[in-house]
């Protein structure tokens, strides 16, 4: 075994099949979140790449906008009406996808939301709601799908988190708490399910053009103070989340789990 290993590591291999490595071509994509923000790019940039994508979100209406929206550009999804924080729904909802196309290849969970207030300003109602939606939400979805990925011993699970889990924002404080659980899930799932065959990556983004900025966008002191913390000196535009959802997804990433991709335009390198 010593000399095997040792002719192994003197001789770089490169798969032949390196291209299809970045491939999502018919795989299986379930996206929480699904009907706005980034959640609607990703499910449009995996469809441009091949992926069957299925939409979850509360939002029917959303849901319906987006189905029309990429049937009108020859990518056709399907979709669940889901509130994330109903765990007997997440569960129905997994069976039903499961049914529907034998497997689930790729999970993003993307459902979220936020109350930006002071601390002292958020009622407790709100931070539970918030904890609920975006900490509480990710688990169950990563639970009743992750079960179907456990057992078919293959899958990557890719979970929105923030730069709000890895700086302190004020007026952020329960959405900061629920994006650094989401982070601390993200980590323990990936060492429970390596042996499993199942990755599980998070990213986090600084703000992208998405609905959810909409009050730090009409707000000109807000916006540019933000600004100012990022080196690139503007906010992402929302078509930037689908590359580093791909690599995740994708079996160019084999080797990664456990991680949280900053995509924050070198926020926290300053």
């Amino acid at each position: 075994m010593e000399e095997n290993l040792r002719e192994a590591v003197n001789h770089i291999q490169v798969p032949t099949d390196l291209k299809e490595r970045y491939s999502i071509e018919g795989k299986v994509a379930v996206i929480t979140g699904g009907a706005s923000g980034l959640g609607e790019a990703i499910a449009i940039g995996f469809a441009q790449f091949g992926a069957k994508v299925v939409l979850l979100d509360k939002n029917e209406a959303g849901l319906q906008r987006v189905t029309q929206l990429m049937e009108e550009t020859g990518k056709p999804c399907s979709y669940f009406p889901l509130d994330v924080t109903d765990p007997v729904a997440v569960e129905q909802v997994a069976k039903q996808v499961i049914e529907q196309y034998g497997r689930v290849d790729i999970l993003v969970n993307s459902a979220g939301m936020n109350i930006r207030k002071p601390a002292l300003e958020l009622e407790p109602e709100e931070f539970q709601k918030i904890i609920q939606v975006d900490l509480i939400g990710s688990f169950y979805s990563c639970k009743y799908f992750g079960a179907y990925m456990v057992q078919q011993k293959k899958g990557s699970v890719i979970n929105v988190a923030s730069i709000n889990a890895h700086v302190a924002l004020k007026g952020n404080v329960a959405y900061g708490c629920a994006k650094g659980g989401v982070v601390q899930l993200t980590k323990i799932l990936a060492a429970e399910w390596a042996q499993s065959g199942v990755r599980v990556n998070a990213i986090s983004p600084a703000h992208h053009k998405t609905p959810l900025v909409t009050q730090l966008v009409s707000d000109p002191k807000w916006y540019e103070a933000l600004v100012g913390c990022i080196p690139m000196g503007r906010f992402a535009e929302a078509y930037e989340i689908i590359g580093p959802a791909l690599y995740l997804a994708s079996d160019a990433s084999s080797f990664t789990t456990g991680i949280s991709l900053l995509t924050d335009g070198g926020w926290v390198t300053v």
